[in-house]
């Protein structure tokens, strides 16, 4: 039996200690590498060779370079290829599509991450496969499609079952509470975030402590909890500063910021944006680079700067449109809409030297015109404004579109026996219980009281019954002893589907008459025309 030459041990050896220690010491993993790549090269040891220059630009991503970490790992690649190293091949592929995804060079990471997900099932290499489904969701997260992102990273904890990878797993949770968090589900997203920190602490996977500390205190943060979000935040920081992350320490900047800002500490919210951007300018990190414009012209508003004000959203305003080029071409009008208006307003209050009083102002009405200020669901003004454009629309392109009419069942006792505060709760749950079960085009509204409205554009009854039973499904199998131990919740819902009328108000009369059908019936149940088709509870 022919051993391999003590050499490439020690090659392998190496290339090893720099993969595991890249992450905690980056500096010291490229000196591993290289050392790796050199060994590698006097003894002709090929796969040595190849896994060196990964590993090197492994380090070097954390340090900033990118372009020099690209062309490394395309060389890697390249010869991977020639050697016919497939799992290898796949592993660069993924690494060139997270570098590109950290310049903000989305198209060309998505076609990398594709590229890859075909290289790894080519391969069996799981690990690239559940990580390229990593990227295609972060891809879909920068466009603000939270959905489709997390519909991406439920794959690819589905890919997980194939693999035994702790770290891996740490990786999805993240992004699954990230995603569920910029999904205005706070309560769900904490719960992956927290199992990912349970075995960082008890593993100790480093390289996603940081990551897993930001997102909670991302979400403290959103939950106004500034005390907890600061603690988890400045954890964070100090690991990535630790680790030699830029990335990660810029962003942590910029949460750090925001948490300044809402404790009204506009000086040192400044302070450390101008720090983040320093960084995010310094690795080319565009899509953290507007994200800190962003806050800037916040922060410059409330030091009554507006010049400086409006100069930081004009390079906000770009830095989002060179991202929104690279999305449909649908969504990027309808964007680029809405930034031109914020824009345009943020000029007007440039001429009035009144810049942060018109913008509270301009907010506070723009949300009371259309959104209901308990659930943050459209109000009835708002179906007035977006239900009738979409029903216009199905009606003048001869389309299908069919509306929901539902009531939570006898929410008057829920008030009655346990307050309205607590009845406000329950409102709120069951619109963010309603978003999480509809599309991102369909229309999610309050109607009045305990009712609300749902609008589902290019759907016929049958399908739309399938959504009305999956929402009851969500809302009656939800755990409400959260909110009260006692507490149980059930809807009923009336379903009709766009015919003849000329106006949307005869639509949402026949659903309203589904829905007292339905009610009338024994609640819990949904009926739809033109028969009575109930669902038993």
């Amino acid at each position: 039996m022919n051993a391999e030459p003590p050499s490439q041990y020690l090659v392998d050896e190496l290339n090893q200690q720099a993969r595991a220690m890249y992450c905690d010491r980056s500096h010291a993993a490229r000196v591993l590498a290289e050392q790796a790549c050199s060994m590698a090269v006097s003894i002709d040891y090929h796969f040595g060779y190849v896994e060196g220059l990964l590993n090197q630009a492994r380090a070097q991503i954390l340090q900033g370079a990118y372009a020099e970490a690209i062309a490394l790992m395309r060389h890697s690649m390249f010869l991977g290829e020639e050697y016919g190293y497939k799992i290898h091949v796949a592993e660069c592929l993924q690494e060139i599509a997270r570098a590109h995804y950290v310049l903000a060079e989305y198209d060309t990471a998505l076609e990398y991450w594709a590229s890859c997900l075909s290289a790894s099932l080519d391969a069996e290499a799981h690990e690239a496969y559940v990580r390229a489904q990593i990227g295609m969701g972060q891809i879909y997260f920068a466009h603000d499609d939270f959905q489709s992102a997390y519909e991406h990273h439920l794959k690819a904890e589905e890919g997980l079952t194939a693999l035994d990878n702790d770290n891996l797993k740490v990786a999805v949770l993240i992004n699954l509470g990230v995603d569920l968090h910029r999904l205005d589900r706070c309560d769900e997203a904490l719960q992956p975030l927290q199992q990912a920190l349970r075995m960082v602490e008890q593993r100790m996977h480093r390289e996603y402590e940081a990551d897993t500390y930001s997102g909670i205190g991302h979400i403290y943060l959103t939950q106004g909890r500034l005390d907890d979000a600061e603690q988890c935040l400045l954890h964070a920081w100090e690991v990535n500063r630790d680790h030699g992350h830029l990335w990660g320490e810029a962003f942590n900047q910029l949460l750090l910021g925001k948490l300044a800002r809402a404790r009204g500490n506009e000086i040192r919210a400044l302070e450390l944006l101008l720090k983040a951007q320093q960084q995010a300018e310094a690795i080319a990190a565009a899509h953290l680079q507007f994200q800190i414009d962003e806050q800037l012209s916040y922060i410059y508003e409330a030091l009554g700067q507006p010049h400086e004000a409006l100069a930081a959203y004009r390079a906000y305003h770009r830095g989002y449109l060179a991202i929104l080029r690279q999305s449909s071409p649908q969504k990027l009008r309808m964007l680029q809409m809405q930034l031109e208006m914020e824009k345009a307003r943020l000029e007007n209050a440039l001429l009035r030297q009144q810049r942060a009083s018109q913008h509270k102002e301009l907010k506070r009405v723009e949300k009371m015109a259309c959104q209901d200020a308990l659930t943050g669901v459209l109000n009835r003004r708002g179906i007035d404004m977006q239900g009738n454009q979409l029903f216009m629309r199905a009606r003048d392109e001869v389309k299908p579109l069919v509306v929901l009419m539902i009531d939570i069942d006898h929410f008057k006792r829920v008030n009655d026996q346990y307050g309205h505060a607590l009845g406000d709760k329950v409102l709120r749950q069951v619109a963010a219980l309603i978003k999480s079960g509809c599309r991102q085009d369909d229309l999610v509204a309050r109607y009045g009281g305990e009712e609300f409205l749902v609008m589902l554009p290019g759907r016929r009854c049958a399908d739309a019954f399938d959504v009305a039973e999956r929402l009851r499904g969500l809302i009656g199998g939800w755990s409400w002893t959260r909110i009260h131990p006692d507490l149980t919740l059930t809807i009923s819902v009336g379903i009709a589907e766009c015919g003849l009328e000329s106006t949307l108000a005869p639509l949402l009369d026949r659903a309203d008459r589904q829905l007292y059908r339905a009610k009338a019936a024994g609640r819990n149940r949904v009926v739809m025309e033109p028969e009575l088709d109930a669902a038993q509870p």
